[in-house]
């Protein structure tokens, strides 16, 4: 037991050195089941702090500032905004996927795909979503089931849901709006 707690100040004082006197840093000590890990695999050398440049500067979410200006640009070939999808396949059976760009924020996406086992968000979402939604060729005149037929085939979903509702905000600011129920 000592030797933990001695193992544990010494892996303390290697974040608190490696990370300058920054009281906001993240304290990187313990891994995702409470025991102390490895501290080079938690953060990064001084040396490789300096070789991110400013254009790669990683803001509050995670992602550099280089992969939040691709996914906008990605984001701006598309008619639209954002997207949210919700797919209720029964009780807890169900699809969500969401890309959402609110005025001066960064993008958030997120994939709930309890049909599949798939749970992702940030950029792994978006490199999941992006391919799909580049597919939809939608306006907020779309019949409903067009929109439907477009959203179930474009992500590969079987068309036995219980309810399902697709909203879509497009760039000139109107929407599209769909709700089914089988």
């Amino acid at each position: 037991m000592k030797r933990f707690f001695i193992t544990l100040i010494v892996i303390m004082a290697l974040n608190l050195a490696a990370c300058g006197s920054d009281k906001n840093a993240p304290d990187n000590t313990e891994g995702t089941n409470g025991n102390p890990t490895n501290q080079s695999e938690n953060t990064m050398t001084g040396s490789e702090q300096s070789d991110i440049t400013d254009d790669q500067a990683v803001n509050s979410g995670g992602q550099t500032d280089s992969t939040k200006d691709q996914m906008q640009a990605d984001m701006d070939q598309l008619t639209f905004k954002e997207i949210d999808i919700e797919i209720s396949y029964g009780k807890d059976h169900e699809y969500e996927a969401e890309i959402d760009q609110d005025e001066g924020q960064p993008i958030e996406v997120k994939v709930e795909d309890e049909v599949n086992g798939v749970y992702l968000k940030g950029q792994e979402a978006f490199d999941d979503l992006y391919p799909k939604v580049k597919q939809l060729d939608l306006t907020k005149d779309s019949p409903k089931e067009e929109t439907i037929s477009q959203v179930l085939k474009a992500f590969g979903l079987k068309d036995d849901y219980k309810k399902l509702e697709v909203e879509i905000k497009f760039k000139d600011g109107s929407k599209l709006d769909i709700e089914d129920r089988k």
